[in-house]
């Protein structure tokens, strides 16, 4: 009973992060970036204690010698590199909330298999919900700057984030998800079709919009991806991709170009939204980030501790691949690659254009978005902070646990051997004390409001795991 109980209460707080966390402030005297860090520890919380109450116990997500000791073995790199960081307490912060991301998306994927339709259609809701809250933000202040004849300047209209490339982050994870009410048949009715198409449409808006480079590149590449990986399976969704691009594209040269052009030039336009006219930022990060690979390659600086070592310009390196090497080491980065690459293979042996012509229809089209979602926000963690923010990595985890729930839907719960039962409560337990020793000194401050203990001294700029991402040299 307790550990349907808790099960229920992380989904839930997941779908409020997943749907209000954009808009609204949900805890006090936090800002907004903080406010959905704080939130996502709550999250991972919950997941720990579902782990220790027995949550796994019955689970047919873990099974497999080889990915047990590969789970094993990164921990073990983890743990080195953690001790060995100038700052262990960061180090294990952040190995610890990506431990407990990770017992997430199986609590989404046991979710899944109790639950499949109604899950599907609550996450779908969630941001549906949340897409409609920011748009209608969104294009309030547009519509106020139009009246008024004041140009939109950073950060509006894009509110509630220090940077629009969060929102990004955020939508590109949502595309493909979005879709399924118009694809998968039965989740809406036909009469309000026209109107999911109608948000689908808005919601590209603020994309273009944002004038993010890295994200259509990113959605075009996992396009002709998909295209090649599903063929004839893949046409709707994609040709849905293509009209929701095609019609959002006209309503912003409409909203953004030619009506500021009829009102003589006083209308409204966005502008500052783009925060940089080059890529020296990202090749001076990456720079920064080589030489930390070749003076720390086996363990790396530690987790986290990008943030440590002094630059004028971010926390983190703006690439997931470059991050891991250079923070966890060579060693850890190549078996994280090793296990995604090799899951996507899987996936693929699974679930291909062959395999899937007996399945239903909705089977088919909830593979090819969430494969089109998981490729597209791969390809842009190489140019953003995809696994830095707390927004994006909640729902990097959940789309994870989404994959693994239908990839072993078919497969008969297995019962976990005492022994490794044992070792999963052990270890989630070792992880929430870590987290809760690790996050309170910084935590506690920030929720009070007694903003004079924070730890300062920092010597980096830019959000990381707060807003203020630096780790403080004290």
């Amino acid at each position: 009973m307790m550990i349907k109980l808790t099960q229920l209460m992380v989904l839930c707080l997941s779908l409020v992060l997943m749907g209000g966390a954009l808009s609204y402030q949900l805890l006090p005297n936090l800002s907004p970036f903080d406010d959905k860090r704080a939130m996502e520890l709550l999250m991972v919380g919950g997941v720990s204690i579902w782990c220790i109450l027995g949550g796994l116990k019955n689970n047919q997500c873990i099974h497999g010698l080889s990915w047990q000791l590969g789970g094993l073995c990164l921990s073990g790199l983890a743990v080195f590199s953690c001790l060995f960081a100038a700052s262990p307490q960061h180090a294990f912060l952040e190995v610890s909330l990506f431990a407990g991301l990770c017992y997430l998306s199986l609590l989404v994927a046991r979710s899944w298999y109790d639950y499949r339709h109604k899950l599907l259609v609550s996450i779908v809701s969630a941001i549906s919900l949340g897409a409609v809250l920011y748009m209608i933000g969104f294009y309030t202040g547009y519509l106020a700057s139009f009246l008024e004849g004041i140009p939109l300047v950073w950060p509006e209209p894009f509110f509630m984030l220090s940077n629009v490339r969060q929102f990004n982050q955020y939508q590109l994870w949502t595309l493909g998800l979005l879709c399924l009410p118009l694809l998968v048949p039965g989740l809406v009715k036909p009469k309000y079709k026209a109107w999911v198409f109608c948000l689908l449409s808005a919601w590209w808006v603020l994309l273009f919009a944002s004038t993010s480079r890295g994200v259509l590149l990113a959605w075009l590449l996992s396009m002709v991806i998909t295209w090649r990986g599903y063929r004839r399976l893949a046409r709707p969704f994609l040709l849905l991709q293509l009209k929701c691009f095609g019609c959002g594209f006209l309503i912003y040269e409409l909203l953004f170009v030619w009506l500021p052009k009829l009102n003589a030039g006083g209308g409204s336009v966005v502008v500052q939204t783009v925060l940089r006219g080059d890529t020296n930022d990202r090749i001076y990060l990456w720079t920064h980030a080589w030489k930390m690979i070749q003076a720390h390659p086996w363990l790396g600086v530690g987790p986290m501790h990008y943030a440590w070592y002094p630059n004028n310009m971010a926390a983190h390196p703006h690439n997931s691949v470059v991050q891991l090497a250079c923070e966890w080491g060579l060693p850890a980065t190549g078996l994280i690659l090793f296990f995604l690459g090799y899951g996507l293979f899987r996936w693929l042996k699974r679930f291909n254009a062959n395999t899937l012509k007996a399945a239903p229809e909705s089977e088919q089209v909830l593979v090819v978005a969430l494969f089109f979602t998981v490729v597209a926000s791969a390809f842009y963690s190489l140019v953003d902070g995809v696994i830095v923010m707390p927004l994006s990595q909640v729902m990097m985890a959940v789309v994870l646990g989404l994959m693994i729930g239908l990839y072993r839907q078919s497969d008969p719960p297995v019962p976990v051997k005492p022994l490794n039962d044992l070792a999963h409560r052990v270890f989630a337990g070792a992880t929430l004390a870590v987290m809760v020793w690790a996050v309170l000194p910084e935590l506690l401050p920030r929720i009070l409001g007694d903003y004079e203990m924070i730890p300062m001294g920092y010597q980096v700029i830019g959000p990381r795991f707060w807003q203020e991402g630096g780790i403080p040299h004290q």
